[in-house]
């Protein structure tokens, strides 16, 4: 069986050690960069994706291990959730949702890491994507207690989209400059075709050029084969996380994705 196989259908296991030398104690921000980097180092690309790993186990020296320890559960989710955003931000596949782990190891000293990564479809994360339940960012630095360099990366993580904002498309280069496109659904259709979502006049633009959807409370573009490719912040793209502010290009018309409440009222 090839590894392409084994990795689309979950059982390839790999494990990858990564070493980081410190100055001193490991901060919280040290891990989660390196959490990314072992993951984008274990990429496999299949037919139709590209898969990172489920499965993270961080091993630490004891005096490290400890310090880490002290933070719990939340400490744990909230690198997870990073490792998360970082991969579908970039359009990667995870089998499940990931799943950090920190366990001691006595022969390593102290500022030294060492990650295994797993492919494992079976694995059950204890946390979910449900923005109903997460607090306000200032109400979770208020109640989390973090080493220094850490406030950063923790600050990072909690920040989310709101859900009570409408996207919206906005013409800012092309014929048809300033035009407003909210999206009221979860999947927007772009093109020349008068049946598409959103349709443009653009003889550069492909009948069915790209779409734009929504998966797991996050927007996504898609190209949809396009004759002259989607462009996203200058940088063509086949499917990327949308993050508000961003810039799409498809033929000479270029978009400027953005979240508003009050479009559409």
């Amino acid at each position: 069986m090839s590894l392409l196989n084994r990795v689309e259908s979950a059982a390839e296991y790999v494990i990858t050690y990564f070493f980081r030398k410190s100055a001193g104690p490991i901060q919280p921000v040290h891990i989660a960069h390196e959490l990314v980097r072992v993951m984008l180092k274990n990429r496999q690309v299949s037919i139709s994706h590209v898969y990172v790993p489920n499965i993270y186990r961080v091993h630490l020296c004891p005096s490290d291990h400890q310090t880490m320890v002290c933070f719990g559960e939340t400490f744990l989710t909230e690198l997870a959730k990073f490792i998360y955003d970082e991969g579908t931000r970039q359009g990667y596949t995870f089998l499940t949702l990931p799943i950090v782990e920190i366990k001691p190891a006595d022969e390593l000293a102290l500022g030294l890491i060492k990650i295994g990564v797993e492919f494992n479809d079976t694995a059950v994360a204890k946390w979910q994507i449900d923005d109903d339940n997460r607090r306000d960012t200032s109400e979770d630095m208020e109640k989390t207690t973090v080493l220094p360099d850490g406030v950063g990366l923790l600050r990072a993580l909690a920040h989310t989209d709101s859900r009570k904002s409408l996207p919206y498309l906005e013409v800012i280069k092309g014929d048809e400059k300033g035009s407003i496109y909210p999206i009221n659904k979860d999947e927007c259709v772009i093109g020349r075709q008068q049946d598409c979502d959103i349709a443009v006049l653009d003889l550069e633009i492909s009948r069915y050029h790209l779409k734009l959807f929504k998966e797991n409370n996050r927007w996504f573009v898609q190209d949809l084969g396009s004759t002259n490719g989607t462009y996203l912040n200058k940088l063509r793209v086949d499917r990327y996380r949308l993050n508000p502010g961003d810039r799409i290009k498809a033929g000479q018309t270029q978009f400027g994705f953005y979240l508003d409440s009050k479009v559409g009222d």
